[in-house]
């Protein structure tokens, strides 16, 4: 009966939506407060009737004698406007029923903000309050408002008008404070979808005045729906509340911890673009804003977290006190404390490795028939470098908070072991009825823990971790071959990215011995007889004519193997022969570029791919610029192509470098935009000409709506900052035809030509002329 009654929830939801699209009155009037009731009926049955704690009592009694006075306003609004034939909007009383919901709202918010923030810390609810409130109080007044005095003598003569955009106001700022203020603790859904409600309910509410001050509003339209939608996820929230039989407004929520949500202050000055614009002065003030509360939020934080330490630091020495005051009368207590120590580490408080090691003998010794020990190798990406960078101090502090934000992975099943294995790994073992997809579950979940923006005093350090999985008797006889597998498996997933889990399977020994294999194959490589410059041609999108090609390396060994980039590039990187290999193609590249602009008598454009580490090397502008004088290379015609990636978004040196091949005339494309680690301060802080839009991207673009609009708002941003957009990857006409609808600049892929060699390109584009665009100056 429940899933009946919501279905046709839905479906009434639904014909008033339609009703708000077409305005239609009749309809409108009648669905609306027969919506709202049933929301009604659903809060105040769920958090009065239903609830025994006075205090969430008469806050839900409130929020829905709130909802209750606007079912009463629809109900007056529809009388007059369908059986007097009276304007409504003209009868005081309505008004009265209309702002009486948003004064009840605002109540019920207040004492639930009441007995949420005295249990927080006031110093940080006071900086999170005062930054709300200037932020939400500067957008009403920039964008409601239009910095213009006289509309606030406006409003004051209509009292009520504004009295209920006071609170509407009062109800978004509280709601901002409450999630900006929540560092701990799981947020419920039966919360969610009650702030979602009532914000929603007060920027509804803040747009309809607006268009009342404009003379723009209509009754029965989608504005109203949207007052509906509102009244809907509280009555939502209440379903979620009589499903579980079980009140979580009392869940335990504070705002001290390491996970600040300072990042949606962003919304600020993202909304003043949308409303007005580029106003410079308005940004910076924003921005100033975030930058001192950033700074001022990780000085209290850090002081609440280090007097915690202190405390815990104070406990740990009073326990440890008694107990050795309690247990030198006996030498069996005592062995049994040195015994503690010797299996315990220091820095991270976690058990070490010869207590892993000795438990995973008793674990493998006691398994009974059809249990397995899964076990978890977690690795701390960069470690060295951030002990290296900051100290062994922050190193440790990093150790030490990673093993408390690791140790709910001990809940996860009865029979665990969490230990620090050595200087930047943990291990992590179960034994149970489990397989390699609960070895991914441990994993994932892992990775949520461990990974995050660590704040060490005044040090904010990226942690990323990489895990591999092997399991007991699946895949290893011993303890020794347990860690051994899981210790492959993680550099295998190490090899696809940052925070990756991989299980162990004898592939990976003759994955690792190919990679020895090609490493010794490219220190004796002979690049001009064994490497060959592939090129892949790129036209602009309308009319597929011709711009340029991009610059592909392929290997042939000798022996006859042909060995993928895929598989000697990331080697290359690891050894650093991609340096020399990187130097041999921008020559062949340059070189060919002559021939090609001789032969074509035209300005040829090529892009070269180029690696991070490359860019890093010292000698790499100097090179670039000795190889482009020495061979009257127009610097125009050269393209890099730079592959985003976290270390690019990372690197504070890399800016500096774009900037110097910039300054040298060279033009510059983020290759594979768009695969995970896309970021567009890349559009607004980087020099870039031109991004390549990755082929995942467009796969689907003709079938799925959301990469459809993903590609179209990149194609709208880069237009904005005037940096030109390519397609790689396009394979079908489809595709094709999407990508013009989107006013794509131009497209690569193999719909319009596969990678080919210098003879094929000639034999082929020999005689075409290639054209100019305002991108290459061609």
């Amino acid at each position: 009966m429940k899933k009946v009654g919501r279905v046709f929830i839905l479906i009434l939801f639904l014909c008033y939506f339609a009703a708000t699209i077409v305005k239609s009155d009749f309809l409108g009037n009648l669905l609306s407060p027969s919506i709202t009731l049933i929301a009604f009926i659903a809060v105040y049955k769920a958090f009065y009737l239903n609830e025994n704690r006075k205090n969430i009592r008469f806050m839900g009694l409130l929020l829905s004698l709130g909802i209750l006075s606007w079912v009463a306003a629809d109900v007056l609004f529809a009388f007059y406007d369908m059986v007097l034939d009276i304007n409504p909007e003209e009868v005081t009383v309505i008004t009265y029923c209309y702002s009486l919901t948003n004064l009840l709202m605002a109540i019920s918010l207040s004492l639930y903000g009441y007995y949420v923030l005295r249990k927080w810390n006031s110093v940080q609810v006071l900086l999170d309050s005062i930054i709300i409130s200037f932020f939400v109080i500067e957008l009403v007044w920039i964008v409601f408002l239009d910095e213009n005095v006289k509309n606030i003598v406006l409003l004051r003569s209509d009292w009520i008008s504004s009295l209920c955009i006071l609170l509407d106001i009062l109800m978004i700022i509280w709601i901002a404070i409450w999630f900006m203020s929540i560092r701990a603790g799981k947020l419920p859904w039966l919360l969610r979808f009650i702030s979602a409600g009532v914000l929603l309910f007060s920027m509804t509410d803040l747009v309809y005045y607006y268009q009342c001050f404009f003379g723009a509003y209509d009754p029965n339209t989608i504005i109203d729906a949207i007052y509906v939608t509102a009244f809907l996820l509280i009555a939502i929230a209440a379903m979620i509340q009589l499903d579980i039989r079980a009140s979580d407004l009392h869940t335990e929520l504070h705002n001290t911890g390491r996970k600040g949500k300072s990042y949606a202050l962003v919304l600020a000055p993202v909304l003043l673009i949308i409303f007005k614009g580029f106003e410079v002065t308005n940004l910076l003030q924003f921005i100033t804003v975030i930058l001192i509360y950033n700074m001022l939020s990780t000085y209290i934080q850090s002081n609440i977290y280090k007097e915690g330490l202190f405390r815990k630091e104070h406990e740990i020495n009073n326990e440890l006190e008694q107990k050795v005051k309690v247990r030198t009368e006996e030498l069996e207590e005592k062995n049994r404390v040195l015994q503690h120590l010797l299996d315990q580490d220091f820095v991270t408080g976690l058990k070490n490795r010869r207590y892993l090691l000795s438990s995973l003998e008793k674990m493998i010794a006691s398994l009974k028939d059809g249990e397995t020990i899964v076990l978890l190798y977690i690795d701390i990406n960069r470690f060295k470098m951030i002990t290296t960078m900051y100290g062994h101090y922050v190193g440790d502090m990093i150790l030490y908070e990673m093993a408390e934000k690791l140790k709910p992975l001990e809940k996860m099943a009865k029979r665990t072991i969490l230990t620090s294995y050595g200087d930047d790994t943990f291990v992590f073992a179960t034994v149970g009825h489990s397989d390699y997809k609960h070895g991914y579950e441990f994993a994932k979940e892992a990775i949520r823990l461990g990974s995050d923006i660590y704040k060490i005093d005044d040090y904010q350090i990226r942690v990323t971790v990489n895990i591999g999985i092997s399991m007991f008797p699946n895949d290893s006889s011993t303890k020794e071959e347990l860690i051994k597998h899981a210790d492959i498996a993680m550099s295998q997933a190490r090899h696809q990215g940052f925070n990756f889990a991989k299980e162990f399977d004898m592939n990976l020994s003759s994955e690792i011995f190919r990679r020895n294999t090609i490493e010794i194959l490219l220190k004796k490589v002979n690049f001009n007889q064994e490497f060959k410059v592939y090129y892949q041609p790129q036209l602009l999108t309308e009319s597929k004519k011709l711009i340029g090609f991009e610059a592909l390396l392929r290997w042939k060994t000798p022996s006859g193997e042909m060995i993928g980039p895929s598989e000697f590039i990331p080697v290359a990187e690891e050894t650093g022969y991609i340096l020399p290999i990187g130097d041999w193609v921008m020559m062949s590249v340059m070189k060919q570029l002559i021939e090609w602009n001789q032969l074509f008598h035209n300005k040829i454009m090529i892009g070269i791919n180029v690696s991070l580490k490359q860019l890093n090397s010292p000698q790499f502008i100097n090179h670039l610029r000795e190889e482009m004088d020495s061979l009257k290379v127009d610097p125009e015609w050269v393209d890099l192509e730079i592959t985003e990636s976290l270390q690019l978004q990372e690197n504070p040196d890399v800016l500096n470098v774009l900037e110097n091949i910039k300054n040298l005339g060279v033009k510059i494309s983020i290759d594979d935009f768009g695969t995970g680690y896309s970021s567009l301060s890349y559009l607004k802080n980087f020099p870039v000409d031109r991004i390549k839009l990755a082929k995942e991207l467009i796969d689907y673009i003709h079938m799925d709506e959301f990469d459809y609009e993903l590609v179209k708002a990149i194609i709208l941003l880069s237009k904005a900052r005037d940096i030109r957009v390519i397609a790689e990857g396009v394979e079908t006409r489809e595709q094709w035809e999407v990508l013009k609808e989107l006013q794509c600049d131009e497209v690569q892929g193999y719909y319009f030509g596969r990678p080919m060699p210098v003879e094929v390109i000639e034999a082929t584009y020999g005689g075409t002329k290639l054209v100019s665009t305002k991108y290459n100056n061609l």
